[in-house]
């Protein structure tokens, strides 16, 4: 049969192959646990499908945007479709429930873009249960 103390996984006589076993088992439940906990949160967001666009200054191209009970966010980009520069300029993201009242609202300063220039941007929201948006272009963060 064997030493009491030679189990499979502890071998007590050498503890450098204990080391190293522990240490191999450290890794591989870190790994497990950062992808399961990845793939869990994932899961939890869902796009947002309602939204209007309400700008004739840029052409606002929204690529994703995903939200949780809790918060969310929207990546996109605008061009400016003028033939002169825009300076001062933001963009004002207005997010509703589903009873379609009106929670809260973010703005992203635009800078200063030339005619026909692309930026992408990225907006981070915390608001609950967001099931809509409009975006506009406001001069101010008011």
């Amino acid at each position: 049969m064997g030493d009491y103390n030679e189990i499979w996984f502890a071998n007590t006589r050498v503890q450098t192959r204990n080391i190293k076993r522990w240490f191999l088992w450290g890794i591989i439940l870190f790994i497990f646990v950062t992808i399961g906990t990845s793939l869990a949160v994932k899961s939890m967001y869902k796009s947002i499908r309602t939204y209007e666009i309400q700008t004739d200054i840029f052409s606002v191209k929204i690529d994703d945007a995903k939200s949780t009970k809790t918060n969310g966010y929207i990546k996109g980009s605008i061009q400016n479709q003028s033939e002169e520069d825009i300076t001062g300029k933001y963009i004002k993201f207005t997010f509703y429930n589903e009873k379609n009242e009106d929670i809260g609202r973010e703005y992203i300063e635009v800078g200063s873009i030339r005619p026909q220039q692309i930026k992408t941007y990225e907006v981070k929201f915390r608001y609950p249960n967001v099931e809509k948006f409009i975006v506009t272009v406001s001069d101010s963060e008011n």
